[in-house]
């Protein structure tokens, strides 16, 4: 080391170390929210930040690798020097006197093992690992990985202090992680910041990210400030991979999640939206389209949306961001596709091929992990270098070629790609020229398959998202193929990376990546297969769904739901291809079959494909009752009763069978007791029990039997315990969870009509119990309503924090036409507490949009009697009628306090 004097500050000019490297990565914690509110002051503060990191790294013998914006990435010779900066720099940023912006909180992370090094910079897996660490902790926390844990001889008064094994963000597997404790450090007792904790879907990778850290960091650090960024790019260069990771990395700065929507499986440019509400649950409403729903549900959060694989539904992907960007300001896009989506504000960012240290960082990575006795020798990394040149960077090639590596030298290997390149340079079906090298790649590595692995390869290119074993053996065998060969053959492309596996919860789901995919589908082409697989597809899926809604009719429905849950995308896919090949028949066997799960979950999607079938209608082959019947309940959600009814009594015309007329019947009757037209009401449900004696399907049964109940208590109470009986009995000899669940709201609505607000309570908990976990949106929401009800109709009363959080998952799933039954509570206790205001304010919105039949009349005319005399009660009361629903619900939350009593009224 040689000494430079800076200013009066003494320098030490540092060598970069090599070999086993401890790195030290620095960020500080907020920066972003102080540049915002404190402009001028952070820059002196953060000169001084600089100062004193700087000289604690430098003074223990570290070397500056670079800064990264407002921190530092730096590198030791041993563990105990990084440590021993890591506490000098955090006590001296306990000390120094800041300006106005307060204390700099600085988050800390060290790791050990080799790297490489080249031109002053490092790659490898410790230093991807020292800046996931270092992304977990907190300001104020220095954190370790057990690597640096086992070479670190503690500097005097430090310790290190186990945190148990964390999953970081990013990483494949659980990291143990450390604690740095030191004499003089402030303690932050906070946990560890993982991926435990982090809101979204964003899926693990299983194996660690490899290369262009630097981009992928800078794409994070100002993801938070755009609006929408597509990553554009070749197929295989790694887009969905990069924004899967600058998601995980920019998690902090999106308190409401990050969301991917994979749209590849999403054929149909028309599914494009029901795709995006599916992943963020977002149900349709009233008077609204679902992309309108989509956006009225993101207004106002803060959330990344990551939209992966955009370039073969682009015009539907392009309209769908355009109304996010007009109209949800604090939402940001990330967008991957092969060319832009052309939306105004759009910030493209071209991911180019890996650079040559990069793309032979991943090609060993990804070498040892298929053979991890693979030690190379310098000669061999000359042709690992070869190899990763002839294939232009492309990360997908490299992982294609470097799975060789256990059945063929590098040499080999090399020679083979050169071929094999040769061969197919000027060939392909057009595109840029790192497109042909992509797809010589994918060619070589398909070649190299035997034939009945091609076969299988080819055919699995059928299934969208993904699939299993039983599938794959249903759909790939026949006449070439042995069923009981899929097992290994499958296995075989696994060991190949021509096809994934995902373990998760005991089960093995294997896809395929969509480059892969599209080639093999034009494989598939090639071979004139791809009608007899979709149809062998839709054969298969549609005996699947057939069979898991026969479990949801008992007590194994949480099985037939799983099914439903894992392949939404083959479902999808299945639908599509049976309505565009003209087998509307089974087309209409899907929709009947997956009707119960998508109407429980609010899946809307379902009846746009009954609408579709009904725009097919031919006098010749037409449509089914059960499609009206479909179409005419996902009508009823959104509160269209006109159109719903209209809709069931097409069904009763053309139906047959008892059950469709049963069930048509009884959801006019249901559809006509909540507009107040009990007497209509009655004669239709008279119409459904003479239908129902001429069928045991289960569903319908509980139905029927349940509109009786519900009618009974508006038309002849004392009916109401036969018919209360008979339902129970129903639904306790078939034990479906379902039936269950609307079984304890009933009963829940009775007790409460009785004044048994304690057995109210337990019943509508065991209700939200059981729905939570079947994840029926539909029960829940009534059983949440339920609850707030009975809390609130107890005479001594207080807004509970269970209140509020009930009538935010109401507010949250947008189901607005149930809102109004617990509002009439809230409203009316706001009117006996003095609060005059609000309460007119509510009962405007009620009176416009609520059924006094359906909230309860006493209770409103009570309200109405208690503001009638105040003196802006009619202003008021207008002012609530013009509020839309989500504001409404906004204002009554904002209505119950956190503590357990109702404010002091307004003066």
């Amino acid at each position: 080391m040689r000494r430079r004097r800076v200013g009066r500050i003494v320098r030490l000019v540092v060598k970069a170390p090599s070999g086993t490297v401890t790195f030290l990565f620095t960020d500080i914690e907020g920066s972003t929210r102080l540049w915002e509110e404190f402009p001028d002051e952070m820059r002196a503060a953060l000169a001084d930040h600089d100062e004193v990191v700087r000289d604690a790294i430098v003074s223990c013998g570290g070397y500056v690798v670079k800064t990264t914006g407002d921190g530092f990435h730096t590198a030791f010779g041993d563990a105990s020097s990084a440590v021993r900066a890591a506490v000098a720099a955090q006590l001296g940023l306990d000390a120094h006197l800041w300006p106005a912006t307060g204390p700099l909180r600085v988050r800390m992370g060290i790791d050990t093992g080799e790297a490489d090094e080249r031109d002053g910079d490092y790659f490898g897996r410790p230093v991807n690992r020292a800046a996931r660490l270092m992304a977990a902790a907190h300001g104020g926390q220095i954190v370790a990985s057990a690597a640096t844990a086992a070479v670190l001889t503690a500097p005097p008064g430090v310790a290190l202090v186990d945190q148990g094994f964390h999953r970081l963000r990013g990483l494949a597997e659980p990291m143990q992680v450390f604690r740095v404790h030191a004499d003089g450090l402030v303690v932050v007792d906070q946990p560890l910041d993982t991926e435990q904790t982090v809101p979204g879907n964003l899926p693990r990778s299983a194996t660690e990210y490899v290369g262009r850290v630097d981009l992928l960091r800078s794409q994070a650090a100002q993801l938070a400030s755009r609006r929408l960024v597509t990553l554009t790019g070749t197929g295989g260069v790694g887009k969905t991979r990069t924004a899967i990771e600058a998601g995980w990395l920019s998690v902090d700065a999106f308190p409401n999640g990050v969301w991917l929507v994979e749209l590849a499986p999403i054929a149909d440019s028309g599914a494009v939206v029901a795709g995006v509400a599916s992943v963020l649950s977002v149900y349709p409403q009233a008077g609204m389209s679902m992309l309108a729903a989509i956006v009225d549900w993101l207004r106002g959060r803060r959330l990344l949306l990551i939209l992966d694989n955009c370039e073969h539904v682009l015009g539907a992907a392009a309209e769908l961001v355009s109304a996010v960007i007009a109209g949800c300001p604090s939402v940001t896009v990330l967008a991957t596709s092969r060319e832009p989506l052309g939306v105004a504000g759009e910030r493209v960012v071209p991911i180019a091929s890996l650079d040559a240290a990069q793309a032979e960082e991943l090609f060993r990575d990804r070498a040892q992990s298929a053979d991890a006795s693979l030690e190379l020798t310098s000669a061999e990394l000359e042709t690992v270098g070869r190899i990763c040149a002839r294939l232009d960077g492309i990360p997908l090639a490299i992982e294609l070629a470097a799975a060789r590596v256990r059945s063929l030298t590098l040499d080999d290997l090399a020679a083979r790609l050169d071929d094999r390149f040769r061969l197919l340079r000027g060939s392909g079906r057009g595109g840029s020229e790192r497109h042909q090298t992509l797809r010589a790649a994918v060619a070589w590595s398909y070649q190299l398959l035997s034939e009945a692995e091609q076969v299988v390869f080819d055919r699995v290119s059928v299934f969208a998202g993904g699939f299993d074993l039983e599938a794959a053996e249903a759909v790939c065998s026949d006449e070439l193929v042995d069923v009981g060969d899929v097992v290994d053959l499958v296995g075989s492309l696994v060991d190949k990376s021509m096809v994934v596996a995902d373990r998760a919860d005991s089960r093995v789901r294997y896809r395929v990546l969509e480059t892969l995919r599209v080639y093999g589908e034009e494989r598939l082409d090639d071979r004139n297969e791809i009608a007899a697989l979709r149809d062998r597809h839709l054969a298969y899926y549609l005996a699947a769904a057939q069979a898991a809604r026969s479990l949801q009719m008992g007590p194994r429905q949480l099985d037939g739901d799983a099914v439903f849950e894992r392949d939404w995308d083959n479902i999808r896919a299945a639908r599509a291809w049976a309505t565009d090949s003209g087998q509307l028949g089974l087309a209409e066997d899907l929709l009947i079959a997956t009707y119960f799960f998508a109407f429980v979950r609010l899946r809307h999607e379902v009846g746009d494909w009954a609408e579709q079938l009904l725009a097919k209608d031919d006098p010749q082959d037409p449509r089914a009752s059960s499609t009206f019947l479909v179409a005419g309940g996902f009508r009823n959600i959104v509160m269209d009763f006109a159109e719903a009814i209209r809709l069931d009594h097409e069904a009763i015309e053309r139906g047959s069978d008892p059950e469709s007329i049963a069930n048509a019947w009884q959801a006019i009757a249901s559809a006509l007791v909540v507009q107040g037209n009990v007497e209509q009401a009655l004669v239709a449900l008279e119409h459904a029990e003479k239908a129902l004696t001429d069928t045991d399907e289960a569903n319908v049964n509980y139905w029927v039997r349940w509109c009786r109940v519900n009618v009974s208590v508006f038309s002849d109470p004392t009916a109401l315990p036969a018919a209360m009986e008979r339902l129970t009995d129903f639904a306790q000899q078939t034990q479906a969870p379902w039936m269950l669940t609307s079984l304890h709201n009933l009963k829940g609505t009775m007790s409460l009509g009785i004044g048994d607000y304690e057995q109210a309570l337990e019943e509508h908990r065991a209700a939200f119990s059981i729905a939570t976990k079947t994840k029926a949106v539909f029960d829940q929401v009534f059983a949440a309503i339920g609850i707030i009800n009975a809390l609130l109709s107890a005479p001594d009363a207080t807004p509970t924090p269970e209140i509020r959080n009930m009538l935010t998952l109401v507010r949250d799933t947008r189901t607005w036409y149930v809102l109004s039954r617990a509002c009439e509570l809230i409203a009316n206790h706001l009117a006996r507490t003095g609060h005059l205001d609000e309460a007119s304010t509510m009962l405007g919105y009620l009176e416009r949009y609520a059924p006094a039949i359906e909230t309860g009349s006493d209770i409103r005319n009570q309200t109405t009697d208690l503001v009638q005399g105040h003196p802006r009660a009619q202003e008021l009361r207008a002012l609530g009628a013009a509020m839309g629903p989500a504001e409404f619900a906004d204002y009554t939350i904002a209505q119950l306090p956190e503590g357990g009593a109702w404010a002091e009224p307004r003066a």
